[in-house]
């Protein structure tokens, strides 16, 4: 289960980081449940300045992170389309 502070929550909202899978789990863009789980501690061990950076935890954290910004940036661009146009008719 992920945890966060309310104000973490809604800025993570905001920026449309966070959905639920299909099991009702809060989950980040992108990601299953336990990926989710790992991504929130490691970036939240390495605020901590405790993570392990090996090698493979590094690449998991990248690769983590891309999968979740490519969908997450296709989610903000869907409903950037369907905004309505500020633009006037005439």
């Amino acid at each position: 289960m992920l945890k966060f502070e309310p104000n973490e929550r809604a800025y993570l909202s905001e920026i449309r980081a966070l959905s639920t899978d299909q099991d009702d789990n809060e989950v980040f863009v992108g990601m299953t449940v336990s990926e989710s789980v790992w991504y929130a501690n490691y970036v939240q061990e390495s605020f901590n300045g405790t993570v392990t950076r090996d090698d493979a935890a590094q690449d998991r954290y990248i690769s983590l992170h891309t999968q979740h910004e490519e969908m997450r940036r296709t989610i903000l661009a869907a409903e950037s389309l369907a905004w309505p146009s500020n633009t006037a008719s005439s």
